[in-house]
């Protein structure tokens, strides 16, 4: 996947031409201010949002999305919103997916009774669930407790083996990709 002097701009410059050649798999690091394009960044290489010059050239990859908020859908359960993620549902894949991130128990709740926590780990058992090739998770661990919040490192880390991960964080914790900082 490359990006060739990408722009964006609402009424301002926000993404001044960013070029990138990203492999098949790493763990990258946005980092930045708050208003730099992060987000934004994370959107137009999802295909979310087009760039006002400059080119995404993707090779058929597979995207998979965790956004800030948890987008959940408020009528599904948690199990339900994780397995309409794909039309083969895996019912077996999904539960060992929630109790790996401790929602098992949580797997039959709506998300309107479910903490902010519980809800963007849910998030990323549906992103986990769903696959893919390039995984672009935006602040993954901004409402998590030290042990999720380990958790979750521990599995952008070990996803980064074999997919390539692009993570929009301020989380010192989570070191050992290559950081990309956006002005």
């Amino acid at each position: 996947m490359k990006l060739k002097n990408v722009k964006k701009a609402y009424n301002v410059p926000v993404i001044k031409g960013f070029s990138y050649d990203f492999p098949t798999k790493g763990l990258f690091l946005i980092r930045g201010k708050s208003g730099a394009g992060k987000t934004t960044l994370l959107r137009i290489i999802a295909g979310l949002e087009k760039p006002d010059s400059g080119k995404v050239c993707l090779n058929g990859e597979v995207i998979s999305v965790v956004f800030q908020e948890d987008r959940l859908l408020p009528f599904l359960t948690l199990k339900e919103n994780v397995l309409i993620a794909k039309k083969h549902r895996d019912e077996g894949k999904a539960m060992a997916l929630l109790e790996k991130f401790g929602l098992k128990d949580a797997a039959k709740q709506y998300p309107a009774e479910l903490s902010g926590g519980m809800r963007l780990r849910g998030a990323i058992v549906r992103s986990l669930y769903y696959g893919g090739d390039v995984y672009l998770w935006d602040e993954p661990t901004k409402e998590l407790d030290p042990e999720n919040r380990a958790l979750v490192i521990e599995t952008i880390k070990e996803l980064s083996k074999s997919a390539l991960v692009i993570t929009v964080t301020h989380d010192a914790e989570l070191t050992g990709g290559i950081e990309i900082e956006l002005e």
